[in-house]
């Protein structure tokens, strides 16, 4: 996150899944800083979104990656708000910071069996965010992770651990938020529709997922 563009549009979509999501529990967010804030502005961003920031240290193309998200690992409900998003495998050079690794999402789910995880994505070609997401979706799901994503203009991945949970997570976002279940989409998961009242379900508008 670049604190300069704090108080934008995709400021207001992170607020409403939070609000939606916290009655769930306490939430906490990791802003993965990518230039300095001051601590004014980290205390703002920490009271706009009700959430406690875990770290205010700027990710680098040098830091340690997995002290820097160690934080992460040990929380409630969580936000993780890269610059861009969520990238599927691990790449070096100068764009690295921008991103959050699959690797990194999976391991910090799978430290927090009980929590949910929320993910701000913005790493899809315009046009092409739900096919990107789609795929995202799946490879997560191929790794243990159980999630759903919001599709718009500010995309968002929520994963977890349990499944009931994070089926109850898309049951109650889709109620409170009244928005259309195509915005939803979630991981093609087998046999979901007979494990349990908040398993995830396929919206109605869509068919059922190929095995």
């Amino acid at each position: 996150m670049k604190m300069r563009y704090f108080g934008d549009s995709y400021d207001i979509v992170k607020l409403s899944l939070i609000n939606w999501l916290g009655y769930l529990g306490d939430w906490s967010v990791h802003p993965m800083l990518t230039e300095s804030a001051t601590a004014d502005k980290i205390a703002a961003y920490e009271r706009f979104l009700g959430a406690q920031v875990l770290s205010s240290e700027v990710l680098t193309t040098v830091t340690d990656r997995s002290s820097y998200l160690a934080c992460a690992s040990e929380c409630g409900h969580l936000f993780l708000d890269p610059d861009t998003g969520l990238k599927m495998k691990i790449t070096a050079g100068a764009k690295a910071p921008e991103y959050l690794f699959a690797s990194e999402l999976e391991y910090i789910i799978k430290s927090r069996p009980n929590s949910l995880t929320l993910v701000f994505d913005q790493s899809h070609q315009r046009g092409n965010e739900r096919s990107s997401l789609e795929k995202k979706l799946n490879i997560l799901r191929s790794g243990g992770v159980y999630c759903f994503a919001y599709v718009s203009h500010a995309c968002f991945i929520v994963g977890g651990n349990d499944e009931n949970l994070v089926g109850k997570a898309l049951s109650d976002v889709m109620e409170k938020s009244k928005l259309p279940e195509s915005r939803f989409l979630h991981a093609a998961l087998p046999n979901t529709h007979s494990r349990g009242r908040y398993a995830i379900k396929p919206p109605s508008s869509y068919p059922e997922p190929e095995h």
